[in-house]
């Protein structure tokens, strides 16, 4: 069953030609074109959801190929790639010719993909293979894992799973010509998150940094106590934290989620109103590292307020990038 449909994705592809084929970064830099979004319209259809971001000039999306294309409510839509008839790849393919860059979210919801139980263990890596070939298929160039706490063994006895997993999607992506990026947040810590890229040491497995995924991280919580959250130095603080992992990772940031970051509470994928994440400071340390990914907006809220908050979003991220250059 692997091997026929990894035999159809590649025909596929090559079907497709290069609208299929994911885009190199090399060279790109910070050009206004890597801002994107992920259409994040609970209760709205994948379509729906994708023209929206189109009209609003995105031209970077990121898509979750997990879940329902059909409008569920409270649901934001996906799609389940090995479930999908060849007319509905054709739709999808189409409704993402507007966008220049494509980047994906790998399932993380029932998806056991670090069981310690084996079972469980294959089921979950057998749905991130499937997920990432329609990665590829979609033309994505990265796709976005996060790591996922086993609630059987302690981190350091997951550690070998981890790594070895990691390195067998890592082989997996750069068959399909495309990069793996892990999610900060767990382990929680600079120094094991930072550990884990090294110790996977994959040539296209890197970090995805999430600006709102540090509030937990060792070296934070040892600098602000939970009333100082809201505070100038706590408010430097977590910018400093999601520096400090940018420059000890380096070329090895693949990717960016941004949004802001509520103060007083850290509650994060705020809309870009409370002036939280420094984002002068930020994009002049990407440009520090010659940061070649993608910025996707990770935002949440009111489905009837989403499109004013990414539309807002994207003018004052492209005005920082504008400051920034």
């Amino acid at each position: 069953m692997k091997s026929s449909r990894r035999e159809f994705l590649e025909k596929a592809i090559a079907g497709l030609g290069c609208a299929a084929c994911p885009t190199m970064a090399a060279g790109r830099g910070l050009d206004p074109a890597v801002i994107g979004a992920n259409p994040y319209y609970p209760g709205y259809d994948l379509y729906r959801s994708i023209a929206i971001l189109h009209g609003l000039g995105f031209q970077t999306i990121e898509l979750h190929p997990m879940g329902s294309p059909d409008a569920r409510p409270g649901m934001p839509p996906g799609f389940e790639f090995d479930r999908m008839t060849d007319a509905d790849k054709q739709r999808l393919k189409d409704s993402l010719q507007p966008f220049r860059y494509v980047s994906t979210h790998l399932p993380w919801v029932d998806t056991p993909y670090f069981s310690p139980f084996e079972p469980s263990h294959e089921y979950g890596v057998r749905r991130i293979e499937t997920a990432l070939e329609a990665s590829a298929f979609v033309g994505a160039e990265i796709a976005n894992i996060h790591v996922q706490r086993s609630a059987h063994i302690s981190l350091e006895a997951a550690w070998p799973i981890l790594v070895r997993t990691f390195r067998r999607w890592g082989d997996q992506a750069e068959s399909l010509g495309m990069r793996l990026a892990i999610e900060t947040g767990y382990p929680e810590s600079v120094r094991e998150f930072v550990s884990l890229i090294r110790d996977v040491g994959h040539s296209h497995v890197g970090a995805t940094i999430d600006v709102g995924h540090q509030k937990n991280y060792a070296e934070l919580t040892a600098r602000v106590k939970p009333e100082d959250k809201g505070t100038p130095e706590g408010i430097r603080a977590y910018n400093d934290v999601t520096l400090q992992i940018i420059d000890e990772l380096g070329p090895k940031v693949f990717h960016m989620h941004v949004h802001d970051i509520e103060p007083d509470t850290w509650a994060e994928h705020k809309p870009l109103v409370h002036g939280f994440v420094d984002y002068p400071r930020l994009l002049a340390k990407l440009r520090e590292i010659d940061y070649q990914g993608l910025l996707v907006f990770e935002i949440g809220g009111p489905v009837d307020e989403l499109t004013g908050f990414f539309r807002d979003a994207k003018a004052k991220l492209e005005g920082y990038l504008e400051e920034s250059a």
